[in-house]
């Protein structure tokens, strides 16, 4: 697909480090373009810059639970004039991390998946699992 056509894509995730590559797996089989940090032994040490930046190049949204540090990132980053990004996913306390909760947290991206079709739906904005 050329790279103009970017309206029919579908919205690419990038998991920070905190969240498994079991979640990625969970969601390609669903057939989900998903990638973790963790899967990548050169992305693992990626500072969050860096990791905004590799997700603007792939064209990806961040899926975090860095609000710290993220947050500011997205938010200077969707200022006019600012390098944008393909959009933040934030999860909330009340997600664990743990193995029992893979399923759980899979879910609830693919719901924010499929109400975000569009690779551009979540274009410079953020939004919850919550």
């Amino acid at each position: 697909m050329a790279r103009g056509a970017t309206d029919l894509r579908r919205v690419r995730l990038l998991l920070d480090e905190m969240l498994g590559p079991q979640i990625a797996r969970e969601l390609r089989q669903r057939g989900h373009d998903v990638i973790a940090i963790k899967e990548r032994e050169d992305w693992v040490s990626h500072s969050d810059d860096q990791v905004m930046d590799l997700a603007r190049e792939e064209h990806r949204a961040v899926v975090t639970d860095n609000l710290r540090d993220y947050r500011p990132r997205a938010a200077a980053a969707a200022l006019p004039g600012g390098s944008g990004h393909y959009g933040m996913i934030f999860i909330s306390g009340g997600y664990r991390r743990a193995k029992a909760d893979i399923g759980r947290i899979a879910d609830a991206l693919e719901v924010k998946l499929e109400a975000h079709p569009g690779e551009r739906d979540l274009h410079s904005q953020e939004t919850w699992l919550g």
